[in-house]
């Protein structure tokens, strides 16, 4: 069983990702500081892709 909680939590954490990521790349050509978050935060949104995948795939 997936819980409801746990998908709404990763649903947030891809969203947060995303949005750093986003703004991070506005900077990422001028920061390598800045690249390197978008790319930190670019991981992290693939795992919690991945683990909601997962998540899915083993409920059914």
């Amino acid at each position: 069983m997936t819980s409801p909680v746990m998908m709404a939590m990763l649903d947030a954490c891809i969203a947060m990702c995303q949005y750093c990521m986003d703004k991070c790349m506005e900077h990422a050509n001028h920061s390598e500081v800045c690249k390197m978050c978008a790319q930190a935060c670019k991981a992290c949104m693939d795992a919690c892709m991945a683990m909601r995948e997962s998540m899915m795939m083993a409920a059914s």
